[in-house]
């Protein structure tokens, strides 16, 4: 199959929730959902996720880009046939748990609010922002507990009422990887690539736990279950790019008093 595809801020007002020195851009939650889209609405796992170019909406203009499938692979042209992101459907798995706070922490919990993140910390708009309570914050773990999120559908566009990926979701996910990047290392990256990204639950509501884990070489895995322990979604083999911007000494010095 072969479809175009249109991003504006007419239509998708979220999209000014994500930008690179003032340009609007596609978040990888938005990209990854259209291309699943080619696909049967039964497949809820992919691989070979890749973010080849940013989809950037050069002054705040629309941006169209071409969605092709064989079944097998998609793929995301611009107008100038240059490749944007691709990904494959993957093998259906199905999941007996996730996982649960069972067990006291050595340390008490965190609570970080929204108004102390955003914009101290992240860049995010409003549609991608929550209430983030940490339980661990280290070198090789995030344990954490995010709530108040998903309030404004409105903004989301032709996506508020069906998606294939639970966006806002997937983006805060990342956001934890994103926070532990910014603590341990020297410059801001962009999430650009995931081996696998397995969906259990499309339709979750209230508040979600997640473990973010830090593998060798700065490659990342993320499981998210809700309060009860059920799965909501897991990802594997999470790269990021790494920009040329450093990440300020004010920043990590807040993100250290926040979490630590």
């Amino acid at each position: 199959m072969k479809k175009n595809c249109v991003f504006s801020l007419e239509e998708l007002p979220f999209l000014a929730d994500h930008q690179l020195e003032d340009t609007p851009f596609v978040p990888m939650a938005v990209i990854i959902d259209e291309l699943a889209r080619t696909f049967s609405r039964d497949c809820c796992s992919f691989a070979d996720i890749e973010i080849k170019m940013p989809i950037m909406l050069r002054r705040k203009r629309a941006k169209t880009v071409v969605c092709t499938s064989d079944g097998i692979c998609a793929s995301m042209l611009d107008e100038a046939e240059n490749l944007h992101a691709g990904l494959k459907a993957g093998a259906n798995v199905t999941a007996d748990s996730g996982f649960m706070l069972t067990a006291p922490r050595a340390a008490m919990p965190v609570a970080v609010l929204k108004h102390q993140i955003y914009p101290a910390l992240m860049f995010h708009g409003p549609t991608f922002q929550a209430d983030f309570v940490f339980y661990e914050f280290n070198r090789q773990t995030v344990l954490a507990e995010l709530s108040d999120f998903g309030c404004d559908s409105l903004t989301l566009g032709r996506y508020a009422n069906d998606q294939r990926i639970p966006i806002v979701l997937f983006d805060l996910l990342l956001q934890t990887a994103g926070l532990h990047l910014m603590t341990f290392s020297d410059n801001y990256g962009l999430p650009d690539a995931c081996a696998c990204l397995t969906l259990f639950d499309r339709q979750s509501t209230g508040g979600v736990l997640v473990r973010t884990t830090c593998h060798e070489g700065g490659i990342y895995s993320i499981i998210a279950s809700d309060l009860a322990g059920r799965p909501l979604l897991f990802c594997s083999g999470l790269r990021f790019a790494t920009t040329s911007r450093r990440i300020e000494v004010d920043r990590k010095n807040l993100l250290e008093k926040l979490i630590t």
